[in-house]
């Protein structure tokens, strides 16, 4: 399978939306979170990747065809142990179709280099205890940061 990851643009919108939120295949589906995340978050997540003031990122994973496979979103913030700034893979998904074919590994390198290229020397994401494959792939490419992660109830 042949893809090619770069920056996000604004006529992806459509196709990303698609595997952002769609009720068969995308991300907020793999989550059980398609009711949690309201249009107007989707839409001001997406102009906030379009925003070169803002530190919110996207790239995409594209096909031979030209169809957006995957994604990832991320972003950069303070860090109070270090003068840069850290990067955040904060979203990773790949369609169902085009997984164990190395596009999420290719898309976490992608975010290696931005972190790299964004002067941000810690760069670090989350998943769920239960997405086994996924931690397959993050133990081949990261290390476990020994934290776990809370939240307000």
């Amino acid at each position: 399978m042949s893809f090619s990851i770069r920056p996000i643009e604004a006529g992806d919108k459509a196709l990303w939306k698609a595997l952002w939120n769609a009720p068969e295949d995308s991300y907020l589906k793999f989550y059980n979170a398609l009711d949690r995340v309201t249009d107007e978050a989707t839409e001001t997540t997406f102009n906030r990747f379009l925003d070169e003031n803002e530190p919110v990122y996207s790239a995409v994973a594209v096909d031979d065809t030209g169809k957006i496979i995957g994604f990832i979103n991320y972003l950069t913030h303070r860090n109070t142990w270090t003068v840069e700034n850290a990067l955040y893979l904060n979203d990773l998904y790949v369609s169902s179709a085009s997984r164990l074919k190395g596009v999420g590994r290719g898309l976490i390198e992608f975010g290696y280099k931005e972190a790299d290229r964004l002067n941000c020397p810690k760069c670090y994401w989350s998943t769920q205890f239960e997405n086994h494959r996924a931690q397959l792939l993050y133990t081949k490419v990261g290390v476990k940061s020994g934290f776990l992660l809370y939240r307000r109830p």
